[in-house]
């Protein structure tokens, strides 16, 4: 069980007002999307640019599927991110290849064998599709993901239709080492309520 106050990632930022926005509402970590499929997709000259803006502490992560280990290196390094989040099908030796710190996103229903012991820094519960693999805004069960938190060795961050009216109880529930929101604070996909980032960080840390 997570005791702490959860740390809170903002994802699918997309423009540099809305990474200026998420700094201010007091996120822990920025998401980027770098699969081209997504309509939250952004380059690697973009995020360099605000990783600028970025201050010391905060994590910047970059959102990955399926895409290739050189591919991943280039990006990270180029774009100055801190952790690689792989929603695809990596394996434990993708992961080890990649040699960058990594967080990977499964789904309660399709949960690969030996997630334990993949080196991650941590497991992210999300919602996705087959076509989507994150973004949905589909809720995930709380007491599948509580149950998974008090039995995984990983620190778990939890993903999937958070909105700023239902984090806390979220995060009652299932005592998540963290948060992650995209959807539920968005005006439309790539465009971010600044309102509802400033509500859904001080909900999570005040649940």
């Amino acid at each position: 069980m997570n005791t702490d106050k959860p740390i809170v990632k903002l994802c699918g930022l997309a423009r540099e007002e809305d990474v200026v926005f998420a700094i201010e509402a007091g996120a822990d970590a920025l998401g980027f999307n770098f699969w081209p499929k997504s309509p939250r997709a952004v380059s690697v000259n973009q995020v360099a640019a605000w990783s600028r803006l970025v201050p010391a502490g905060v994590k910047k992560v970059g959102i990955f599927v399926n895409q290739s280990v050189e591919e991943v290196r280039r990006i990270f390094d180029g774009a100055g991110l801190d952790i690689a989040q792989l929603h695809g099908d990596e394996s434990a030796e993708y992961i080890r290849r990649l040699d960058r710190p990594a967080w990977k996103a499964i789904h309660l229903d399709r949960c690969p064998e030996g997630v334990d012991e993949l080196l991650v820094e941590a497991l992210l519960i999300d919602s996705g599709t087959v076509d989507m693999p994150g973004g949905t805004g589909k809720r995930v069960d709380t007491d599948r993901a509580a149950e998974f938190v008090r039995t995984s060795s990983h620190r778990v961050i939890l993903a999937g239709g958070l909105r700023p009216e239902n984090v806390a109880e979220a995060i009652r529930e299932v005592r998540p080492h963290g948060v992650d929101v995209s959807s539920g604070i968005e005006i439309r996909p790539g465009v971010k309520d600044a309102g509802a980032m400033r509500r859904f960080v001080d909900a999570a840390l005040n649940p």
